[in-house]
């Protein structure tokens, strides 16, 4: 049966996000415990699982929602689980209590990037000689109010420009500095869980929520917006085309939104785009022009609107400009 025109495209745009995912068969393990139901993903979480993610400090910041269930890693033999920022897995040799361990995503996923230098200030760092890395400013705050070594693990890299933000790696997660955020919410957790998933080629199938009938409340109250550009690296002056793909809490595609970007070109200047609303697949895309007068890096910034403005949710991304 041939794809329609709209269903083709939109199937090859995320090709470009997920070209390396690989499809298996999804194993669920049932395990004992009282479980908890977390309806913005659509999963669960439970007994050993759930004492784990319970004993964080902040657990919704330091791990995000669930985003599978528990299921076997056909690579390792053990029993694994996803959420937006972490991995656990269960290693029954342990002793009790030391049976969930946290995946080392920060070691896996680390790329070295555009390094920054640190300021000599012995008050606002501490430097680990296990590896030779400080922590320093915000990001030891969040480290030490979160947990430190025991939750994030050992620094593996100093200050660095990842995704265009400043970022630092630890062995088992990254933290990333947002300066639009309030006060004291300026340093988050990366969606490492996410990433991982995908780099390791995980059957996308695990990320589908339960049955409706399984999960509490299937009302919206929470959008996922993902954008991104035809082409990450284009000419001063070209046609470029951005996609936005809308989902709910559940990932489930949500049709109506309406979608605004403004694009803001390496000399500063901007302009405003309305796009059409998500279609059935939560899709909007938009073709545009860039004529740039100098070569840099444009930024894309992303509103959706859902519901007569009732839930707005914000996104970015960007793309380079080079001849």
């Amino acid at each position: 049966m041939m794809l329609s025109s709209k269903r083709l495209w939109f199937y090859s745009a995320l090709a470009l996000i997920a070209a390396c995912i690989a499809f298996g068969g999804q194993k669920v393990l049932a395990q004992t415990g009282d479980p908890r139901p977390f309806p913005e993903t659509g999963h669960w979480v439970r007994g050993e699982f759930l004492v784990k993610y319970e004993s964080a400090v902040n657990p919704a910041e330091v791990y995000g929602a669930p985003i599978t269930e528990q299921f076997e890693d056909p690579l390792i033999g053990i029993t694994v689980q996803y959420f937006e920022k972490a991995r656990f897995e269960l290693h029954p040799e342990s002793p009790p209590g030391l049976r969930v361990r946290l995946t080392e995503l920060g070691t896996f996923l680390y790329k070295e990037g555009q390094t920054l230098s640190t300021p000599a200030s012995p008050q606002a760092c501490k430097t680990f000689i296990q590896s030779e890395y400080a922590v320093c400013y915000a990001f030891l705050d969040f480290f030490e109010k979160n947990g430190g070594v025991a939750q994030f693990g050992y620094p593996i890299s100093g200050f660095e420009i990842h995704d265009g933000r400043i970022v630092q790696y630890f062995q088992y997660t990254r933290l990333e500095w947002h300066p639009e955020n309030p006060a004291g919410k300026r340093v988050t957790v990366s969606n490492l869980g996410y990433r991982y998933f995908y780099e390791h080629g995980e059957d996308p199938t695990l990320l589908n929520p339960l049955p409706n009938d399984q999960i509490p409340d299937m009302a919206i109250t929470r959008l996922g917006v993902h954008a991104f550009t035809k082409f990450a690296v284009m000419p001063l002056n070209g046609e470029q085309t951005l996609y936005v793909i809308v989902q709910d809490q559940y990932h489930r595609p949500v049709e109506g939104v309406e979608v605004e970007f403004k694009v803001v070109l390496p000399d500063g200047s901007e302009k405003t785009y309305k796009a059409d609303k998500t279609n059935d697949l939560g899709v909007s895309m938009l073709r545009f022009n860039v004529n740039s007068p100098i070569p840099g890096s444009a930024t894309i910034f992303v509103t959706a609107n859902y519901d007569q403005q009732t839930i707005i949710e914000t996104t970015q991304t960007s793309f380079a400009l080079w001849w």
